[in-house]
């Protein structure tokens, strides 16, 4: 799985120029509720600067929603939302080809202790939430 500073960065390249200095004009202005990058080491940084001064200024787990809010603030939704996705995805997810594929096959995986079956009959991905340190008894179903 990649990291948050990698799918950031992964997400500011299909910014356009003029689209990423708004990203950047947002972290500085653009109202968020946490403390802002000094305007000196934002304004000449390339898209990997910015992603390493978020992780320096900005808590990991803020890190994301950061992003993902300066990508809603430029009109890029589209973009926020597949950098949200991205960022939800766990090591637990299981990729089309290991069960959760097209063509109607069911499939079963098994994790530390955990049994999910998974049928994908209309195709494309299936995902769940994942869950930890609780004790589940009989089955759980997700709406």
């Amino acid at each position: 799985m990649a990291t948050t500073p990698a799918v950031i960065l992964e997400t500011l390249y299909d910014l356009v120029d003029e689209e990423f200095k708004k990203f950047k004009w947002h972290l500085l202005n653009g109202g968020l509720t946490h403390s802002t990058i000094p305007r000196g080491m934002l304004d000449k940084a390339d898209r990997s600067d910015v992603v390493d001064l978020m992780v320096q200024q900005y808590k990991e787990s803020d890190v994301g929603e950061i992003a993902v809010n300066a990508l809603i603030s430029i009109k890029q939704n589209e973009l926020a939302n597949q950098l949200k996705r991205k960022l939800q995805k766990g090591p637990e997810d299981v990729p089309a080809g290991d069960g959760a594929s097209s063509g109607g096959k069911t499939g079963t995986a098994q994790t530390a202790g955990v049994t999910m079956n998974i049928n994908a009959a209309r195709g494309g991905h299936v995902k769940a939430p994942v869950l930890h340190g609780g004790v589940f008894n009989g089955p759980v179903n997700f709406s």
